[in-house]
């Protein structure tokens, strides 16, 4: 009975080892789905109101979810709190609270890196123009995580649940 109890135990925890890793691909997906769409939100508020950086960065914090949400409100919390530093040292600080928190590949984060220096530095039309060109670039990450995600995410679910019963044969 113990032994039987053993192997399920085994079993188990190789397989929420498998999903988990799975859900880090799922993960990321998500992420980039909605900073694109963060970034989206943040191009209307400059294009249509005008709205200044920290208070619209504030408003698409307050529409997103996540880490995503959290990386917004950490750029315009360091321009409230330290409006010297500029938008693209606030921005890079988010970045970092962002790799550690978030699912991003190094890829994703240097496209989003690419925008800081361009925030809040030149007019309306040319901010607006790499917001989208960011958003394009993020759309074409989210379209290749997504195809990872199909093809890896389904492997890790099932190799952790086959290495689990292999291990339980190879012991018992």
């Amino acid at each position: 009975m113990i032994k039987l109890w053993g192997g399920m135990l085994i079993i188990m925890t190789c397989g929420c080892l498998g999903l988990m890793v799975a859900r880090g691909y799922r993960a990321r997906v998500e992420q980039l789905r909605q900073l694109s769409a963060g970034l989206k939100m943040l191009e209307m508020e400059i294009r249509y109101t005008a709205t200044p950086l920290p208070l619209a960065l504030v408003r698409v914090a307050n529409q997103s979810r996540g880490v995503v949400a959290h990386f917004f409100h950490t750029v315009a919390g360091c321009l409230k709190r330290e409006p010297a530093t500029g938008a693209q040292a606030a921005w890079e600080g988010g970045l970092v609270e962002l790799k550690e928190k978030g699912a991003l590949e190094l890829e994703d984060l240097e496209i989003l890196r690419s925008l800081g220096p361009l925030l809040g530095r030149s007019g309306v039309e040319d901010q607006v123009k790499n917001l989208e060109l960011t958003r394009q670039l993020l759309g074409q990450q989210q379209l290749l995580a997504m195809e990872r995600t199909n093809r890896q995410g389904r492997i890790w679910q099932t190799l952790g649940f086959l290495l689990g019963v292999t291990l339980v044969l190879l012991l018992y």
